[in-house]
């Protein structure tokens, strides 16, 4: 039989039919012909009875065999490719009556072009029982196709294995109808568990950060609108609420009349990027800022060709317009005064020859005629070869550091002229190490020809007087970290046995616990002051004594001559009842009258002679005394007063208890009198260090201070009269709130048992 299906001349004799359906047939041949020749495919027919192939002449391209080779199916079988011949023999015998073709693509081995790729299509013929009679079919060479599928397949393989490494997404937009198609790594960027997905462009829009929706969309428009590349950048909302940035690239494509028909692109997420670019524009603006408070800018200069950087701060500093270009460095020599350039330039020099580094304090002249400290630092940067490629440093503006360190040498050279002025020196005590230092002005004020400016507490001590010892460590060890200060006067022993007085003015520091850690201050030389206070405190107890003694002439007179005499009166009106029968009861009432008004006279001078010297204050002590002129008091003003003794001493020396009676007749007078309320209280009590006494109202109280500064003389009494038996007087006090007036005085105490602990300047 032919390898080929046969190609000769037919007449319509052979046929037994018409001429021009021979002709039909011819032409439909010849398309057939040259439609397989052009598409590189061949006819076969393969009759079952006989199992020979006959094929069509482009058989010869595609399998390779020579036209006339007669072929059987086996021969046929041998040359598909090993890996294929089971699933096309299996094809072929699958087709049935009711499945009559198939269609299944395949490898053939070529003996010089190796395997090539086949698409055959086959059709089976059956007899009545339903057994193969014959197989026709079209054998096509797809291999440049299959190729193209594969490079497709291994294109589309790269492709979803970049966008999964960059972390993208592919789109394909269909315009006329809205679909839009999406793939790669869709979880990432908009939280879609899924490599693909098939939706709508509104769902890209819904999508998009509200605050880049317009602006991206508009980018689209635009884009379509102009046939030019589309290019955004911007923010993906996923359904979680974290925030995606984007960056997208994509191309139009157009239908012949312009209309555009898709849209392919593909979006980059670039959130890691932009958090680093993000990170990195914080950091260059805290660097910005950190240099801005610090007054600190950053330069570079690239010696070849002298181009110089300056960083925002460093134009500040020189006074220069950001928007201009950084002065060149042979310009330099403009900035800076000619001392100050000279030493930069050959220090500059320096580090170009050998690398070493400089720092200079320089003297810049800016624009505006005014001028700036500096601080230059520079270093050298190196190539491969260590050769000098450029200098980068810094540049401090110092000018008001400079300007602090004069004043200060000033304000310390002027502390030092008060100090000496004022006979004072400071100090400064390290309570961890009991270190004392101080200034070199306490020689001269305590007496001392050569001594070390370094000291202890414990030395110090010893040279207190014993007597003030207790006050100094006491108001020492009473500084809190709520009042940090403390202010006492006290007395020391120079060497020669003389004493000075001093006054400290001092500042406790504390650590996170509360524990002092080193006390600050300033000893002054009071014993001028001190002296001139005596003077007059010896003057104000002179006169009080006076005072006193003239009192107390007065209460005797009163008590002795003009109570007596009035009750001789009252002796004498009361014998007139016994005079003048006729008006005797006239006399008697005017009689009765005049009594009375006497008694009341002499009930009167009674209570002042008590105020004036209470001889219950010298026969039955402070307690009676006190509770008997709060119960008079009480009783001639009409008012409630609260007696309370607690813990008094059972003795106290006559001068302390006649100071504290007039402290209560001053403030229990003002009390009544200005107050407003008619209820009082006073506390006499006995303290570990003397006696206290405390009066107290809830009445309209008033600023002390101002009412100490307008002269109340009844304030300035107490006060004075308390320092005379070295008491202290406290005033607590303010407008709508009341009064509480304490006066406080020490009785001895037993020095030995005050620890001795504490400093003292």
């Amino acid at each position: 039989m032919s390898t080929h299906l046969p190609n000769r001349e037919l007449t319509g004799d052979e046929t037994g039919v018409d001429f021009e359906t021979l002709q039909a047939v011819r032409r439909s041949e010849e398309r057939f012909r040259l439609a397989a020749q052009a598409g590189r495919m061949f006819a076969y027919d393969w009759d079952a009875a006989s199992g020979v192939a006959m094929l069509s002449g482009e058989c010869v391209q595609i399998l390779g065999v020579n036209e006339g080779t007669h072929l059987i199916g086996k021969q046929l079988l041998s040359i598909v490719h090993p890996d294929d011949r089971e699933r096309l023999t299996s094809a072929l015998a699958g087709l049935t009556p009711d499945k009559p073709c198939a269609q299944i693509s395949h490898r053939i081995v070529h003996p010089d072009r190796g395997a090539i790729w086949v698409e055959t299509s086959s059709r089976a013929l059956f007899d009545g029982a339903g057994k193969t009679l014959r197989i026709t079919g079209m054998v096509a060479d797809i291999t440049a196709r299959k190729l193209a599928e594969i490079e497709l397949a291994l294109a589309n393989d790269r492709l979803h294995l970049a966008m999964k490494a960059g972390t993208s997404v592919a789109w394909d937009w269909d315009v006329q109808s809205g679909r839009d198609s999406w793939f790669g790594d869709l979880q990432t960027m908009f939280g879609i568990p899924s490599n693909t997905y098939v939706g709508n462009v509104q769902d890209f829009r819904l999508r998009l950060h509200p605050e880049d929706r317009e602006r991206v969309w508009k980018a689209v428009k635009d884009a379509m609108q102009s046939q030019r590349p589309y290019a955004a950048e911007f923010r993906i909302l996923r359904p979680d609420g974290t925030v995606r940035w984007v960056a997208a690239q994509g191309k139009f494509y157009y239908l012949s009349d312009g209309e555009p028909e898709r849209m392919l692109g593909i979006a980059v997420d670039m959130t890691e990027r932009k958090g680093a670019e993000e990170a990195l524009r914080r950091k260059e603006i805290e660097l910005a800022e950190a240099q801005r408070l610090a007054r600190v800018g950053s330069w570079q200069w690239d010696p070849e060709s002298d181009t110089v950087i300056w960083s925002e701060e460093l134009y500040r500093i020189v006074g220069r317009d950001p928007n201009l270009p950084a002065v060149s460095y042979s310009e330099h020599s403009q900035l800076y005064t000619a001392e100050s350039w000279e030493r930069l330039r050959h220090a500059v020099e320096e580090a170009l020859q050998t690398g070493a580094p400089f720092e200079l304090e320089l003297e810049m002249i800016r624009a505006d005629g005014t001028t700036r400290w500096l601080i230059a630092r520079g270093e050298t940067q190196h190539d491969g070869t260590g050769r000098v490629v450029r200098l980068h440093g810094t540049v401090q503006d110092i000018t008001e550091h400079r300007l602090s360190q004069a004043a200060l040498r000033e304000s310390e050279e002027r502390l030092r002229l008060a100090a000496q002025a004022g006979r004072m020196y400071a100090y400064e005590w390290d309570r961890a190490t009991d270190v004392i230092r101080r200034s070199a002005d306490f020689t001269h004020i305590l007496g001392l020809a050569s001594q070390p400016t370094v000291t202890t507490c414990q030395q110090m001590l010893t040279t207190v007087h014993p007597d003030d010892r207790a006050k100094v460590i006491a108001a020492t060890e009473g500084c809190t970290p709520e009042n940090p200060t403390c202010r006492i006067k006290y007395r020391v022993l120079r060497p020669d046995g003389s004493v000075v007085w001093l006054e400290k003015n001092a500042r406790a520091f504390f650590d996170g616990k509360g524990a002092m850690v080193r006390m600050i201050g300033m000893i002054a030389d009071i014993t001028e002051q001190k002296l001139a206070e005596e003077v007059l405190s010896n003057l104000s107890r002179k006169l009080i004594e006076a005072q006193e003694t003239e009192r107390a002439r007065i209460a005797r007179d009163l008590h002795d001559d003009i109570g007596q005499r009035l009750a001789l009166l009252s002796v004498t009106l009361e014998g007139m009842k016994n005079v003048a029968p006729d008006s005797k009861n006239e006399i008697a009432n005017r009689v009765d009258e005049l009594r009375k008004q006497i008694l009341d006279i002499s009930a009167s001078v009674h209570a002042l002679s008590h105020e004036l010297h209470s001889s219950q204050l010298r026969h039955l002590g402070v307690v009676n005394a006190i509770r008997s002129f709060c119960m008079e008091l009480s009783e001639q003003q009409k008012v409630a007063i609260d007696f309370v003794c607690k813990n008094a001493p059972g003795t106290v020396p006559p001068d302390i208890s006649l100071c504290l009676f007039r402290v209560l007749q001053e403030a229990l007078h003002n009390a009544v009198k200005h107050s407003g309320v008619s209820h009082f209280e006073v506390e006499l009590c006995g303290t570990s260090e003397g006696v206290r006494l405390t009066v107290r109202d809830s009445g309209i109280g008033f600023d002390p201070e101002a009412a100490m500064k307008g002269g109340g003389l009844g304030l300035t009494s107490m006060r004075e009269r308390l320092k005379l038996v070295d008491g202290e007087l406290s005033i607590e006090s303010q407008p709508t709130l009341g009064t509480v007036i304490h006066a406080c005085v020490r009785l001895d105490l037993d020095l030995a048992s005050v620890r001795a602990i504490g400093a003292v300047g």
